[in-house]
């Protein structure tokens, strides 16, 4: 999947920090760590309304 958009986000230092921490500590990237745990909650909250993430939905390939 081509990754080319953006999302910005504000975080106090402390958060940050905490943050870098867990993707070391997962073993990944901060931006890999990030996109994951964006994407699981997603996923849970769109499943709660009985939905699915848009981007569970397998692409058409031309």
């Amino acid at each position: 999947m081509k990754k080319d958009e953006q999302i910005i986000i504000r975080v106090s230092s402390i958060e940050k920090q905490g943050f870098e921490r867990a993707a070391n500590l997962s073993g990944i990237g901060l931006s890999a760590w990030a996109r994951q745990k964006l994407r699981s909650a997603s996923i849970k909250e769109h499943q709660e309304i009985g939905e699915k993430a848009i981007f569970l939905t397998p692409i058409k390939l031309k």
